[in-house]
């Protein structure tokens, strides 16, 4: 007879974080091969020719050993002269740390600047790995809101409210992930005052910011110098490299040196081969950026006319690779919707409260699928939101 076992107990916070509704869709989705993925950022295009060729390289060279847990110097120094060329602000290999991905990035400056108990302050919408890395930092996530009334822009003065002497940091995304909002030079302005003011972190997740689909390129890090800004940058959505796991952080040398030390303890270094390919990524020829960016305005154009006939427009995202579209004559809740329309339309989209609450009535499409599967699967949608709506 099995002798029973009491194990010590997991942790509650983490246990009690919910996980991405992102990855539920997509998870059922990937047992749906016909299905028309809609739903992850996966960009449809191949990782460039010469990025790929660079990684092979790194292979046969044996490039295959630990780095510097900050990374390659050469690549560190290739970061600083893209920051200052593409983004305007000047910065030098020392405030540079390379990380596994953007989430590598983002998720050792939380630990690196906060305590347990802090507060982080988080857009409503956002990219629903903030919140499961607030569980696990042992902070508090606090969301603010960015209503879809206002354009999906934050609400400076309910924001303002929400301000305690517990609160750390405040994080801000543009071009905005869920929405492709992108915000305007004079918003950044007013949230880097409130930062200062309230003497907060500010984690500025630019991950998408050469997807800029139209307007404004100003970003929080081009801003506010005074170095309490952690910039956050990929390569996974610019080059197209989601799978290499590159990214890094841009911040004073002292916060270098404290994520650092976080990074040692979870990954050591970001991969050797992928740092090299990086290189290759800001060397090369850039052309290919301008390739996809022409892509995905061609089908944010083509998904903003698509919804408008269809009335279920909310809004014209500006940067990123994302449209919202709106599903509240359904009638059914966003989880419910999406659900369906998998498992009856074969299409997946991410519900809304994946995201929060304020994109509850709506869901997340990919600008970065195909043009076909983008008309067909926002088609299926469309008609799917009308036969609910009709018999309700």
């Amino acid at each position: 007879m099995a002798r029973s076992i009491q194990l010590p107990a997991l942790s509650s916070a983490v246990l009690e974080a919910q996980s991405s509704g992102i990855r539920e869709i997509s998870n059922l989705a990937r047992n749906l091969p016909a299905s028309l993925r809609l739903e992850v950022g996966q960009p449809d295009f191949r990782t460039p020719d010469h990025i790929g060729e660079a990684g092979k390289k790194a292979i046969d060279d044996g490039i295959t050993y630990y780095t510097p847990t900050a990374g390659l110097a050469t690549l560190r120094a290739k970061i600083a002269a893209k920051v200052e060329r593409v983004n305007g602000v000047e910065v030098t290999p020392n405030q540079v740390a390379v990380t596994p991905g953007g989430c590598g990035a983002i998720s050792a400056a939380l630990a690196a600047i906060t305590e347990a108990g802090d507060e982080v302050l988080l857009p409503d919408p956002c990219w629903p790995n903030f919140r499961i890395m607030a569980a696990w930092t042992h902070t508090k996530a606090v969301l603010y809101p960015c209503p879809p009334e206002n354009g999906f822009l934050p609400d400076l003065d309910r924001l303002a409210a929400l301000i305690t002497p517990r609160t750390r940091v405040l994080v801000v995304n543009s071009p905005h992930n869920p929405t492709g909002v992108v915000y305007p030079r004079r918003l950044l302005e007013q949230l880097a005052d409130l930062a200062q003011r309230h003497n907060l972190w500010v984690i500025s997740d630019e991950c998408y910011d050469e997807i800029i689909l139209e307007g404004s390129t100003d970003t929080m890090s081009s801003l506010l110098d005074d170095g309490r800004v952690i910039t956050v940058m990929t390569f996974s959505k610019t080059y197209s490299m989601t799978g290499w796991r590159l990214g890094y952080a841009i911040a004073g040398e002292d916060t270098i040196t404290s994520i650092t030390k976080v990074l040692e303890s979870m990954s050591s270094n970001t991969t050797s081969i992928t740092q090299v390919a990086g290189e290759a990524a800001l060397d090369g020829p850039q052309d290919c950026v301008a390739e996809m960016v022409g892509a995905y305005r061609r089908r944010r154009d083509l998904v903003v006319d698509l919804l408008r006939e269809a009335d279920l427009l909310i809004n014209v995202p500006t940067g990123a690779f994302y449209i919202m579209a709106d599903i509240s004559p359904s009638g059914l809740a966003s989880r419910d919707f999406a659900l369906r329309l998998l498992q009856e339309r074969g299409v997946g989209v991410a519900p809304g409260t994946a995201f929060g609450t304020q994109a509850a009535h709506s869901v997340r499409i990919s600008l970065a699928s195909s043009d076909v599967a983008l008309r067909e699967g926002v088609g299926r949608l469309a008609e799917l939101v009308q036969e609910l709506s009709a018999a309700r």
